[in-house]
């Protein structure tokens, strides 16, 4: 049996659609499933090996890019396409594939499920790892936990990157350490820097053999000045990612794509919720904890360093 899966965005929206390659893995043994996803992500499944072919998207290339995914797609006649981000661009790559059943989700956007069978539309504002779930239990009339394969074993995972004596930084080289992910990049989502501060002082002061290290992008190295940290930010590949996050003793951060693959790796993870839906993005999979400023999301520097280090602490002890 032949799957295609498109999902070629975001960050964590790809680690809450992970799920639904192992309910299909799971619901028929031996499938193989084709996943399309944007260059910048296709590292993620090295992660995750449920999906056994990556077609990989350049969309820097534009239309060109669009056709070549095409091309590739066509080349093969699908059992199953199944839509999971339900745009117009997505629908019509699954509209022209070759394929016998043809799904996308609840919720489909731009009116895309003109195209593209939109499975149980009532569903279209639950938990979004759930919803992806949704074309599986349409297909085999089954639920299905949300479930994840993990692939970190191999040594190349544990590379961070180099130091700048040239040397490379490996992940099992740390000791027991937090790990803080600050940076977001959507709107509202950003607890400021000078909580993460306050947070850090708190940590070092009850707990100050346990290191800190901060996870981020290029740009965001440097943003956070303190003695007390690990500054990585810009030296982790997503191999990389996942071997700091599957040794933190706890992570810490927004709704990020970071946080979602920590909280799956079952690193204890304490997500600081801003404007964006808890409801809907909130984690299914893991240990974690769940703070939101209930009187007005927007405001998410209300919420005090105090109560995130309460959480942080229960997960340490």
């Amino acid at each position: 049996m032949k799957i295609l899966i498109i999902k070629p965005s975001s960050f964590g929206d790809i680690v809450q659609a992970v799920p639904c390659a192992a309910a299909l893995k799971k619901a028929y043994p031996g499938c193989e499933i084709s996943w399309v996803v944007f260059k910048q992500w296709e590292e993620l499944f090295e992660i995750f090996p449920d999906a056994d072919h990556v077609i990989t998207w350049d969309r820097k290339k534009g239309v060109k890019g669009f056709f070549s995914v095409l091309k590739e797609i066509k080349k093969t006649e699908f059992d199953v396409i199944m839509d999971l981000q339900g745009l117009m661009r997505s629908a019509i790559l699954a509209k022209m594939a070759k394929g016998k059943v043809k799904l996308g989700v609840p919720g489909m956007k731009e009116f895309s499920n003109i195209l593209i069978k939109e499975v149980y539309p009532e569903n279209a504002k639950i938990n979004a790892t759930m919803r992806n779930l949704e074309p599986v239990r349409f297909l085999t009339g089954k639920e299905f936990a949300p479930e994840v394969n993990i692939k970190i074993n191999d040594p190349a995972f544990a590379v961070i990157a180099g130091s700048d004596s040239g040397e490379a930084v490996h992940a099992g080289s740390l000791g027991r350490f937090a790990a803080l992910m600050p940076f977001a990049r959507g709107k509202g989502k950003d607890w400021s820097i000078e909580n993460y501060l306050a947070l850090i002082k708190l940590i070092k002061s009850k707990y100050p053999q346990l290191d800190i290290v901060v996870l981020g992008s290029k740009n965001d190295f440097g943003k956070i000045k303190s003695d007390n940290i690990k500054d990585l930010c810009g030296m982790t590949n997503l191999k990389g990612l996942a071997a700091v996050l599957s040794k933190a003793s706890v992570a810490v951060g927004a709704d990020t794509g970071s946080m979602h693959l920590a909280s799956v790796l079952r690193t204890p993870s304490v997500f600081i919720f801003g404007d964006s839906d808890i409801n809907e993005t909130s984690p299914r999979i893991g240990n974690f904890s769940l703070l939101v400023n209930n009187e007005n999301r927007k405001e998410i520097n209300k919420i005090k360093p105090e109560d995130v280090f309460t959480e942080v602490e229960k997960w340490i002890k």
